[in-house]
């Protein structure tokens, strides 16, 4: 497990100092956090392959952290497309302020205050440490604010044991992701 540790670092470029930023925020912070570790590459790209980017896309990410996921969104989407990144962790919002995007809008709140209409949402929430109630009104709120039949959610889990509560709002498939650490699940969500 700590030598996939290790790869995971290596092969996504990451600095001991940000590896210890993620660290420090865990610790702080458990239940909103959820991970000791950036999303791996390989990670991002299977959530980011579920999307066609050729379209203009009205696009959500809920807990963006520190932007790893968020800078490779922007990186795929056109020029007239645009992405509300929500956060509640102060020293994030702060990094992903710095980025220098007229498509990006740092949203300083909860997810569960989503509003306006999505062709995509990302989600990078830890739903099994946050309490229930706010996991479910997350999940609600994402499916009614979904465009249509064609908005999807995509997310990542550690385990299995979200999928009751997604397919409350949702239909979906899943697929592991192994090239993480810890290796991870994501899940193609289509609104009920």
């Amino acid at each position: 497990m700590l030598n996939a540790a290790r790869m995971t670092i290596k092969n996504t470029g990451l600095s001991i100092q940000n590896q210890f930023f993620y660290l420090q925020n865990f610790i702080s912070s458990p239940r909103t956090m959820g991970t000791l570790m950036p999303s791996s590459p390989w990670l991002c790209h299977a959530m980011l392959s579920q999307i066609d980017w050729t379209k203009s896309l009205d696009i959500a990410e809920l807990g963006a952290a520190d932007g790893v996921l968020t800078r490779r969104i922007l990186n795929r989407m056109r020029a007239d497309a645009r992405l509300d990144a929500f956060e509640i962790e102060p020293a994030f919002i702060r990094k992903l302020n710095l980025f220098d995007d007229r498509r990006l809008q740092v949203m300083a709140h909860s997810a569960e205050h989503l509003t306006g209409d999505y062709d995509a949402v990302f989600s990078c929430l830890p739903l099994l440490s946050m309490p229930t109630r706010i996991s479910m009104k997350i999940l609600q709120k994402t499916q009614q604010q979904l465009k249509a039949k064609d908005g999807v959610l995509v997310l990542f889990q550690y385990s299995h044991l979200s999928e009751k509560m997604l397919s409350r709002y949702f239909t979906w498939k899943k697929i592991r992701v192994v090239k993480n650490f810890p290796p991870a699940l994501v899940y193609i969500c289509k609104p009920r």
